[in-house]
This record gives C-alpha cells, structure tokens and sequence, in this order.
C-alpha cells in the first residue's frame, strides 16, 4: 500500500504537468520539501508556499490547499473570485458537511481515497460552464418571428 504522502504528491504532479501551470500556490503548515524537490523538475517557474491565505495577494495559474488548512466558504470564494481560476482543495473525508459546500460552490470530486483518508476537489474556470450551441443570439431572438406571433 502506497504512503499517503506519496499518493498526494504523484497526483499534485499529474495535475501540474497535465494543466501545464508555470505559477503555483501552496497554503499548508505541513513540511512539503519532497513535493518542493519533485516540483523542480517540472516546468513551473514560480512556487509560492504560505501557511495561510491572509497575505496573500498574487494571483496563480494553480491555488492547492492541503487538508491542514480550513478553510471558510468565503475564503473558497476570495481564492475562485480574486486568485485563481485552477483550484485544488484536500480535506478529510469524513467532513460531510465540507463535501456539501464545496459541491454547491461549483467544485468537483478529484481524488477520493478513503483507505489513505484523502478527498480533492477541484474547480477549473476554464472548464466549469461550457458554451453551448444554444445559447447565443441566434437562439434567442428569433427576429425571423417578431411580427408573426405575440403571445
């Protein structure tokens, strides 16, 4: 059975190389200097880590909180709106209540290891409300229709 930590920074690398961030925000107290060497070899040229979100006001490609952090909704909300537009979110599994706002907040499940009590949730901006063919003027207005029926 593969370590927890071994497991979290495998899946954090995948994430990197597949969204190709050059920017990346961390926000944990844990020691991370495993993950910081692995880091090196990827193609991201600025790593910020920061035991809070309180100071920070730079923006990044990618925002991942570990699951040390709590987090409160409105700052879930400062990370989306004022950030970042690529989020990773680790908490514990048995948080329900976490689970369910971070859903109604637009996030999706990532990760889910019960056995190494890990639990990732994601939102890509990018990614989160695709455009759809029927949504643009043309199905909308109609002008064809203006003068045949009013209801």
């Amino acid at each position: 059975m593969k370590k927890k930590g071994s497991i979290l920074n495998n899946f954090i690398l995948k994430i990197l190389q597949e969204e190709c961030s050059l920017n990346v925000q961390l926000v944990t107290k844990k020691n991370v200097s495993v993950l910081v060497k692995l880091i090196e070899g990827t193609n991201v040229s600025q790593l910020n880590i920061s035991p809070s979100i309180d100071n920070i006001k730079e923006t990044s490609d990618l925002f991942i909180v570990f699951e040390d952090i709590k987090l409160k909704n409105s700052e879930v909300g400062i990370i989306k709106n004022l950030l970042s537009q690529k989020i990773m979110i680790f908490t514990i599994p048995e948080d329900g209540v976490m689970e369910s706002n971070m859903i109604k907040l637009g996030f999706q499940v990532e990760l889910e290891d019960s056995k190494n009590k890990l639990l990732c949730f994601s939102y890509n901006l990018k990614t989160y409300n695709n455009k759809r063919s029927w949504n643009n003027a043309e199905g909308w207005a109609n002008p064809e229709n203006f003068d045949k029926y009013r209801w």
